[in-house]
């Protein structure tokens, strides 16, 4: 099979996916309000698939050995959509967790494999660019999400199926490939664990953008309120942040197929930076706020576009599967600790608390990138 025809498969169906989640995971939390249950219970179904990343993810790696790449595909597309409408079925709330936990289970095999997947197919001439159109476009489907439930609505059961239908679609396309699934053969040399001492950078990237995801985008609509936005308004600094998302991986990946990848994610990492420090004073400049909220959400995303980039180009077969599984553990781990920590910050200063924690996480980032530029060496070329 092509290298083209291969992404568009990947792209179609994470697109599928991601679309399908932010469809999904609003329409729990409402039914759960409505229902009087508690935000601490709301909180905690949230988080699920989060904890299925920190666990499900380093066994990743293993499986694919034992079974195969291409079932694990499809056993993913079946728990999410299987999962995903039997939410429609019962409104249990012990039946809701379960299935909420396989929900995450299947969301960390798609994605792991998935985005080794497309590095695999990926050359180093191109590799920017596609890993800037692979996260363009599911970004773009998770913002599509919650604008899909201005049209189906948030009660009964047909929101829920149509999001269960939407994943189940990804199937379609996966019929194209035949038994052209990717084989990750080898031995890894390092474990998902180890990973993290050997590869920081890449490591660090992905904590980064979990804890922003985590952090910035539950709680940016909370701070624009407290800062006398309406609702409306401050909703929209969480879809101005996305736009940067979907604007800008794309050229900063072709940017980084042109200078190289680690001048590139320094720059991201000090725009990720300069945007929390000045958040608390544009705030209420609204004129300079949004192109800002552009920059500040597709830089830091792009840390994570181009920490893929790195993986790619110094890891192959099983180490590329496995370097993936330690990113889908720290995402997890980022997206559980995020709101967390940035809550509690703004509990002690509603101004200051959530930008200064990602404030002192962006600049760990860049002493990190710095320290990593004066490197000599890749993994790749130590091997």
């Amino acid at each position: 099979m092509s290298p083209r025809k291969s992404i568009i498969i990947i792209i179609a169906a994470v697109t599928a996916m991601g679309l399908s989640l932010s469809l999904s995971i609003p329409l729990v939390s409402l039914a759960l309000e409505r229902r009087d249950v508690g935000a601490d219970i709301i909180g905690l179904m949230g988080a699920l698939p989060a904890l299925a990343f920190i666990f499900v993810s380093p066994v990743v790696p293993r499986l694919t050995r034992i079974f195969g790449s291409g079932p694990l595909l499809w056993l993913s597309l079946i728990l999410c959509s299987g999962s995903i409408f039997g939410l429609a079925l019962d409104d249990n709330l012990i039946y809701w967790f379960i299935l909420r936990i396989l929900i995450g289970v299947g969301m960390s095999i798609l994605f792991l494999i998935a985005e080794t997947w497309i590095n695999q197919v990926s050359s180093d001439e191109n590799r920017g660019k596609i890993i800037g159109l692979y996260v363009t476009i599911l970004t773009m489907g998770f913002a599509s999400g919650p604008i899909l439930i201005n049209f189906l609505g948030t009660e009964g059961t047909k929101p829920f199926v149509i999001a269960s239908l939407i994943v189940a679609s990804a199937g379609v396309v996966f019929l194209f490939a035949g038994r052209n699934y990717p084989k990750f053969e080898g031995q890894s040399s390092f474990s998902v664990f180890s990973f993290i001492r050997i590869a920081p950078l890449i490591c660090a990237a992905a904590l980064l953008l979990s804890f922003f995801d985590g952090t910035i985008l539950t709680l940016l609509p909370v701070y624009g309120v407290r800062h006398e936005m309406s609702e409306g308004m401050a909703v929209l600094m969480t879809s101005t942040l996305l736009a940067g998302n979907i604007l800008l991986q794309f050229p900063i990946g072709w940017l980084a197929d042109k200078f190289g990848e680690k001048p590139i994610i320094l720059v991201c990492g000090l725009l990720g930076l300069t945007g929390a420090i000045l958040l608390p004073f544009l705030i209420t400049t609204q004129y300079i706020l949004w192109p800002s909220l552009v920059i500040w959400g597709g830089a830091v995303v792009g840390t994570y576009t181009l920490a893929l980039v790195i993986m790619g180009r110094q890891f192959v077969g099983a180490e590329l599967i496995t370097a993936n599984a330690t990113a889908g553990v720290l995402w997890g781990v980022g997206s559980l600790a995020g709101p967390a920590v940035g809550g509690y910050a703004m509990k002690l200063s509603d101004s200051y608390g959530m930008p200064g924690v990602f404030v002192v996480i962006c600049l760990l980032f860049v002493c990190l990138t710095l320290r990593e530029m004066t490197k000599k060496t890749s993994y790749a070329a130590a091997k």
